[in-house]
């Protein structure tokens, strides 16, 4: 009697320690499925659209390093839906947030070069301008379009806003000459002299005359 209760007593503890084992590797299953899940909804998504989006614009340019990185998370990403097994979910986490980190420097070098020369001639051109306000606008917004992430909304804005700032600076016949002379104005270096016939032309067409002072030197 007593040798039968203790056989069904090890029954028992094995029934229990093979559910116990099986409960853990369920649990390790849904922790892995969890961090790879919330790795790809937050960050890769993220990446992937950006991406795209990035290289619509010829100044984006990314390098080997990152371009080589995201093919390898693509053909991990896709391996793991297709074999319905995640492997190393912590590893695909660190890479993802890695690679987001240097598209981001990336991109935002980039599109920073690339806005450099529109953003000076409207920053000099704000200085005298009568749209000052709207010139502003067209700052913050190429100002903010260089900052990851990017998605269609941010390209939409960027496009139309750079639009805008052409049309300001060709409807202002703002050219390299008008440039150089109002650059002298905002160092304080300018003098009659570079008052050329094309400047003075200039600024009694888009009436600035009282927008623009030359110092005198002591």
């Amino acid at each position: 009697m007593l040798q039968e209760k203790l056989n069904t007593s090890r029954v028992l503890m094995a029934e229990v320690s093979q559910n116990r084992k099986k409960d853990n590797e369920y649990q390790n299953v849904v922790r892995r499925n969890n961090t790879f899940f919330d790795a790809y909804a937050k960050y890769f998504i993220p990446i992937i659209k950006g991406y795209v989006i990035c290289h619509r614009y010829k100044h984006a340019n990314f390098s080997e390093k990152t371009e080589s990185e995201l093919e390898k998370l693509i053909e991990y990403s896709k391996n793991t839906f297709e074999k319905k097994v995640v492997i190393k979910p912590e590893q695909f986490r660190d890479r993802v947030k890695k690679l987001q980190e240097r598209i981001e420097m990336e991109w935002k070098t980039q599109t920073d070069m690339y806005l450099a020369g529109i953003k000076e001639e409207l920053g000099i051109l704000k200085l005298v301008s009568n749209e000052k306000q709207e010139i502003n606008r067209i700052l913050q917004y190429m100002n903010s379009f260089s900052s990851w992430p990017t998605d269609e909304s941010n390209s939409e804005v960027f496009n139309d806003v750079k639009l805008k700032a052409k049309e300001i600076l060709s409807q202002m016949e703002f050219d390299t000459e008008i440039v150089d002379f109002l650059r002298k104005v905002k160092d304080r270096s300018a003098s009659l002299l570079d008052l050329t016939d094309p400047i003075i032309a200039w600024i009694r067409k888009e009436n600035l005359s009282s927008n623009i002072m030359l110092s005198i030197k002591n």
